[in-house]
């Protein structure tokens, strides 16, 4: 098994200028993507459909199963439209802001009057109190409101900078009503359910109900949901993690607006926090923000972003994701391979120095335990893979939970489920046939692991399944299997 075969961690791109092709996302591939992330902040739905579309072709070109998330936009919390050489603002300055496209009712009278998103106008200003922090630009500008008459507020500026068109606009400190779903938002969820995307994550997630609000927007358009995966950003979400998490298919670590909300300081502590409450549900982490940052211009990384990428994996996460870096980066392929080895370097010294802790069957649940005892057992004989033959995937997703040092092969008859799999730690997958109760699943076993070069003659391999019935949420069989010689075949037949 060639070594990014072995990458247990797997990688998040987000796609754009740099990354649009059907060849540039095969270099992608090549160099160890494993999702493929759609920002619907930016581009049309036009530009997104032949995006998807190239995705395809370079998956199947490549003979990868990659998967698509979809990142909705949520409310935009932004300044409007400014001159095109922006506003310089000085500590001391006096600011109304005001809804974009509509002339201030309060006094312009010694004050810089600044559109803000007309659409999160008036609810924030509700929001707001006399005295919070309102931050623009991820908080290089920092001011503070002194006069609020909704939809307009007054503030004065505590950390001046040159504002420019639509730098972003956070409120520390300040539960915010506005719900996660705007009209975009609803438009583009259609347009990705009706493109098969295979995950949803939501921005600016508050308390369960906005997750549940998501999945019931889903049903109305499909009964094959993708995954519903939350982005953590903000205090409440922290505050309400546990809750969050258990009713979620994964959760993203949004670090950015994170930092500007409750502090970079307390990001890490957070990040570890989060990871390890996921390991322990069994729940997909995806690790983001400014990972590799500096190789959006430059070819090689930092020292600290090396440490971050490796960091994120002594944690425990299943993905860490790039941004600008393979979106409009100069060296998106560069990216992709610089991450995957420090992955892989990472992985071979997890047990050194992994924080990854014992994590226990769900009690009553048969899968769990045969999940846990195939990860002990095929670390006891050597075992080369753990082959899952399951149906909705979750045999392997429950495998991943105890981080086995064999591989994962998750075979399976659908290949949306698959895709849904590459957002789980260690699997790798093969898409069959229809599986019946009559097929010999050990014959089919071996073809799959010796056909991808996964397994060789005499090897050990770990299998569960479902037997006799073969029937979804089954799992009850966990077998010690040697892969046959040719030798051994010839007499078989």
């Amino acid at each position: 098994m060639n070594s990014l075969a072995r990458k247990k961690v797997k990688i998040v791109c987000t796609l754009g200028p740099s990354s649009q092709s059907a060849e540039q996302i095969s270099r992608l591939i090549e160099a160890g993507m494993d999702i493929a992330r759609l920002n619907f902040s930016h581009g049309t739905h036009e530009f997104h459909r032949k995006l998807i579309a190239s995705i395809r072709e370079a998956s199947q070109q490549k003979g990868r199963h990659i998967g698509i998330m979809q990142d909705l936009q949520g409310p935009k919390l932004r300044a409007g439209a400014l001159p095109k050489e922006g506003i310089e603002l000085k500590q001391g300055d006096v600011v109304l802001l005001y809804p974009e496209g509509s002339q201030p009712k309060l006094s312009t009278h010694g004050r810089i009057a600044i559109p803000i998103s007309a659409e999160i106008a008036q609810s924030v200003s509700v929001d707001a109190q006399k005295g919070a922090r309102i931050l623009f630009d991820d908080g290089k500008i920092a001011t503070r409101a002194v006069q609020i008459s909704p939809p307009e507020m007054v503030v004065e500026v505590e950390v001046g900078g040159k504002l420019t068109s639509h730098k972003g606009m956070n409120l520390p400190g300040t539960p915010l009503s506005i719900p996660c779903l705007t009209e975009k938002d609803l438009e583009d969820l259609k347009f990705g359910i009706s493109q098969g995307v295979d995950a949803v994550a939501l921005s600016f997630v508050r308390n369960v109900q906005d997750i549940t609000d998501l999945r019931e927007k889903i049903r109305r358009h499909t009964q094959d949901s993708p995954l519903v995966i939350p982005k953590i950003e903000r205090e409440e979400a922290i505050e309400s993690q546990d809750a969050i998490i258990e009713v979620s298919d994964g959760l993203l670590i949004a670090r950015g607006d994170m930092a500007v909300e409750i502090g970079a300081e307390r990001v890490p502590t957070v990040q570890k926090r989060l990871i390890h409450a996921c390991n322990q549900l069994g729940v997909p982490v995806i690790t983001a923000t400014q990972m590799l940052e500096s190789m959006i211009s430059s070819p090689t990384p930092t020292r600290a972003e090396a440490s971050d990428v490796a960091n994120a994996v002594f944690d425990g996460t299943d993905a860490v994701m790039l941004s600008a870096e393979t979106a409009s980066g100069q060296y998106p392929t560069e990216a992709v391979g610089t991450m995957s080895r420090i992955i892989l370097e990472a992985e071979r010294n997890t047990s050194q120095y992994s924080r990854h802790s014992n994590v226990f069957p769900v009690a009553g649940s048969i899968v769990n335990s045969i999940e846990k005892s195939a990860a002990a057992i095929s670390e006891q004989v050597g075992a080369v893979a753990i082959a899952c033959i399951t149906h909705s995937g979750m045999a392997a997703r429950t495998l991943a939970k105890y981080r086995p040092e064999a591989p994962i092969v998750a075979i399976l008859d659908k290949e949306s489920i698959l895709r849904r799999l590459a957002f789980v730690w260690g699997v790798r997958g093969e898409l069959i046939p229809k599986i019946v109760a009559t097929d010999d699943l050990f014959a089919m076993v071996e073809n799959v692991l010796k056909s991808n070069q996964w397994a060789n003659a005499e090897d050990l391999v770990v299998v569960t399944a479902g037997v006799p019935t073969l029937r979804r949420g089954t799992t009850n069989m966990v077998k010690v299997h040697r892969i046959a010689t040719q030798s051994e075949k010839s007499t078989e037949n």
